[in-house]
């Protein structure tokens, strides 16, 4: 593995291979854990966001904190992979290649968990918020019949009617949005799915297609044993048939030469 840590100033310029060797596995054990730590974070993070009963204000910042140690957290992964592309022995850059792929896998988890939190704490918040204009316009309602035994102008009494009309509305706007995210968030999982099941026909016609393929080489190759052994059949017979007419000739030149000094 190439060096990932820079000298620093005092050290020999001279390569020193040992210590090189150290730098790089001390480096990685920090990323790794840098990648647990932050993992860890962002996974209490949502915890909390799930129990947060707090307001938007609050929210927002703890989801802010939860984008930052999930940036933090990309990072990290990114330079994992960094670390296994540039590993020179073939089984330490598959095993870090792996692990990088596993960790990119948690942090899609973490980043799904993490929008699934969000958009039930914004939910939640907005009910309550919505229950607790219902609660006020009973109380409101009093108010009014007193300030009107009490000689209050109607003037007074529209603007509070218009403010909660106001409130109303916005409840109601707040809501269409997180209705409008909620509808999003469907459609992205219908496209993975889509994407998913393309991915998964494109797999097995390249699988049918491969199938068919060792189907053919399998004919080609039996057909060419076929003939491999027709040929060897024949070789056994000119084998025969040149032993037979060699004892054929010897069995000749045996008479022939008998019959001379007989003769």
């Amino acid at each position: 593995m190439r060096s990932c840590v820079r000298s620093t100033a005092g050290w020999s310029s001279w390569p020193d291979t040992a210590r090189m060797g150290g730098e790089e596995q001390v480096y990685l054990s920090v990323v790794r854990q840098d990648i647990v730590k932050y993992d860890m974070m962002v996974k209490s993070l949502i915890q909390e966001i799930r129990e947060l009963d707090g307001s938007q204000a609050e929210l927002d910042d703890v989801g802010s904190l939860v984008r930052s140690r999930i940036a933090q957290l990309r990072e990290q992964i990114e330079e994992l992979k960094r670390l296994a592309q540039e590993e020179d022995n073939e089984d330490e850059r598959h095993q870090l290649a792996e692990e990088a792929a596993r960790s990119e896998k948690m942090l899609q988890d973490d980043h799904q968990a993490f929008r699934n939190a969000l958009l039930v704490a914004q939910l939640t918040i907005n009910q309550r918020s919505k229950d607790e204009l219902l609660a006020k316009r009973p109380v409101e309602g009093e108010g009014e019949g007193e300030g009107e035994g009490e000689g209050e102008g109607s003037g007074s009494v529209r603007q509070r009617e218009r403010r909660t009309r106001e409130l109303l509305l916005r409840d109601s706007s707040r809501l269409s949005d997180d209705l409008l995210t909620v509808t999003r968030l469907i459609q992205d999982n219908v496209q993975k799915s889509r994407q998913t099941v393309d991915t998964l026909v494109e797999g097995s016609q390249n699988l049918t297609s491969t199938h068919e393929e060792l189907k053919t080489m399998g004919s080609v190759i039996s057909q060419a044993r076929k003939i491999l052994n027709k040929y060897g059949r024949r070789e056994n017979t000119d084998k025969l048939l040149i032993f037979l007419g060699l004892v054929f000739f010897f069995a000749s030149c045996l008479v022939v030469v008998r019959n001379r000094f007989i003769f």
